[in-house]
């Protein structure tokens, strides 16, 4: 009985001192994935809201056909063009949300091995494999928070275009308003 007692004990202490290990490590990851959470569904976000910016763009470039009989064949040719260039930034904008979307499939997959380790922390009792998914997390949360920064650059580029050819568009259906 003694040696029952004294077997629990040091597993007790063997198990209490493996979560202390890995109490910091755990608490640190997961603070990082939440400040990486935030800034993936921002950039998420945003490149959505990029894709709405630049299709409202777009379908603001239809002169009616008043303004059209007043446009030259180069001034038709250019709101082509513009146009051209904004369903070229969607068609880019497409693809980014694409990859953005596997990608949270992924993060959201690998968050449920971060709840995991946070449950496991709580309860005293972690997997066995804590450091190798202590260090997969790190590494997802690392890619998490480049791929955003890429996504949000990627996005504002695209919103950038999309603005400055509808700004091209405005300024020539107002030159060509003016011009009777």
């Amino acid at each position: 009985m003694r040696n029952l007692i004294l077997v629990s004990l040091l597993a007790l202490a063997f198990s209490c001192s493996n979560v202390g290990k890995f109490q910091e490590a755990i608490n640190t990851l997961s603070t990082d994935w939440d400040a990486a959470t935030a800034q993936v569904t921002e950039a998420v976000n945003k490149i959505s809201q990029t894709q709405d910016m630049a299709k409202s763009a777009l379908s603001a470039m239809n002169p009616d056909e008043t303004v059209m009989a007043k446009l030259t064949d180069e001034q038709k040719t250019k709101i082509d063009e513009l146009k051209q260039g904004v369903q070229g930034q969607m068609a880019s904008l497409g693809q980014l949300a694409q990859t953005a979307f596997e990608f949270v499939s992924k993060w959201q997959k690998e968050g449920e091995n971060m709840e995991a380790l946070k449950e496991g922390l709580a309860n005293k009792k972690l997997p066995k494999d804590v450091q190798a998914t202590i260090d997969n997390l790190k590494a997802m949360a690392t890619t998490g928070t480049e791929n955003a920064a890429s996504w949000n650059e990627q996005a504002s580029a695209a919103a950038d275009a999309a603005n400055q050819a509808s700004q091209a568009y405005n300024e020539l259906i107002s030159a060509a308003g003016a011009a009777k």
